[in-house]
């Protein structure tokens, strides 16, 4: 416990002069620095030995108007996949997703209130075990179709190619088991082409230090401030850049009967 008392103070320390450098920035460059809240739901579902039903859900909103991280309604991200276990270092998933943009100016006739985005996503996960923690290589492909919510606007196709690298590292036990609180280092990166993409190939680095909780076999929650820097679509030459406060809820269901429930290494996200 005192070791995750310390992460915890070292992680204030870290952050909060980061926060302040980065709000006098936001003053000199407000259009291209935000301020958001993400809260998601990650939920797991066990169908068979190796077939799980992974369903999410996203809540997103943003500054505006003076009002930081919660200032008007962003996104809604509504994700669904099936995954298959191929063994306990790797497994593949396949879904759709059905995202919802929110109007970036509230009231104004201009833009309409809520556009839809749909998406078709396939995940590779390489899982690396160690005898204290564990390790993550995960390698997402998104084919995504979208429109701002500008009336004058036409769809656009981009690819999205992103690759992420996290790890768990249980601070106050010595496994990740229930009552366990671990530090998580997240850092990816999101690349995009397409036929719009000239000279911003960088759509997002993203670098998301967080400490969770295990609270059961079934439920984990954690929390965290996010860092994300890419480029502007229509100009390659521009750096948005946002502070993302994050918080998660992770559930896992065994819809199995129960002579055919067995214990597993927990090895998804």
């Amino acid at each position: 416990m005192r070791k995750s008392i310390c992460v915890v103070f070292w992680l204030v320390c870290l952050t909060v002069p980061t926060l302040v450098s980065a709000q006098e920035e936001r003053t000199r460059d407000s259009d291209n620095w935000n301020t958001n809240l993400w809260i998601g739901f990650y939920n797991n579902f066990r169908l068979s030995e190796k077939f799980f039903w992974r369903a999410e859900m996203h809540y997103r909103r943003g500054d505006y108007e003076g009002q930081e991280f919660v200032g008007k309604m962003e996104q809604i991200y509504n994700r669904h996949a099936i995954t298959y276990l191929y063994s306990p270092t790797f497994n593949m998933s396949f879904g759709g997703v059905l995202r919802l943009n929110f109007t970036p100016n509230p009231g104004n006739d201009n833009y309409k209130e809520v556009m839809h985005e749909p998406r078709i996503w396939h995940e590779y996960l390489f899982v690396m075990p160690f005898p204290r923690f564990q390790a993550y290589h995960r390698i997402r492909i998104e084919h995504r179709w979208s429109k701002s919510n500008s009336f004058d606007d036409d769809w656009i196709f981009r690819n999205r190619w992103r690759y992420k690298f996290y790890a768990k590292f249980p601070l106050n036990k010595k496994t990740l088991s229930p009552g366990t609180i671990y530090f998580n280092p997240d850092v990816e990166i999101i690349m995009q082409t397409g036929k719009t993409v000239i000279d911003s190939p960088l759509e997002d680095l993203r670098i998301y230090p967080s400490l969770a909780y295990i609270s059961s076999p079934r439920v984990t929650y954690s929390a965290g401030m996010m860092y994300a820097t890419g480029q502007n679509l229509s100009d390659g030459s521009v750096y948005r850049q946002r502070w993302v406060a994050r918080i998660s809820a992770y559930i896992s269901l065994d819809f199995r009967k129960d002579e055919k429930k067995v214990h597993s290494v927990r090895l998804l996200d």
